[in-house]
């Protein structure tokens, strides 16, 4: 995500501390200019297992199911950054899996 966005010519630092005074936790990314509404874009990625316990659930009912939980969870864990950034969860699910030995 930091690469694909300076390459498009926006700056961007990497896991930024002291977003929130609450803990030590820290997105992905942030965006050093304003995107939206004089807001810096945070963004959080993740590749979810459809096969870990907490997900396997999910990924039967519907497809994009356990990344779909993975970015609601993202979102309340960092739903305190909305007031000053836009905060984007990027969630994805492997497609396949190979397994090699």
């Amino acid at each position: 995500m930091a690469r694909s966005l300076t390459t498009a010519g926006v700056p961007v630092t990497k896991e930024p501390c002291g977003l929130t005074r609450t803990d030590g936790r820290r997105p992905d990314g942030l965006t050093m200019t304003p995107w939206q509404a004089d807001k810096p874009l945070t963004w959080y990625l993740m590749v979810v297992s459809t096969l870990a316990d907490s997900y396997v659930h999910l990924s039967f009912q519907f497809a994009g199911g356990a990344a779909e939980a993975a970015a609601c969870k993202k979102t309340t864990k960092y739903s305190d950054l909305p007031a000053t950034h836009i905060f984007q969860p990027l969630a994805f699910e492997p497609t396949h899996w190979q397994q090699t030995f």
